[in-house]
């Protein structure tokens, strides 16, 4: 039982690091997405005139 615990354990962390590696990118991008200002002007305002 502890073997096969140990196997899958084994198997599974290609997979959490993979994972890990592409959170901490994609984290990375948007935190520079923010700072940078690259979201454009006019953030939040409706597109619609107003009546």
């Amino acid at each position: 039982m502890r073997g096969t615990r140990a196997r899958r354990a084994a198997r599974a962390l290609p997979g959490l690091g993979a994972g890990a590696v592409l959170l901490a990118y994609w984290t990375t991008v948007a935190l520079f997405a923010r700072w940078s200002g690259a979201s454009g002007a006019g953030v939040g305002e409706s597109v619609r005139r107003k009546a």
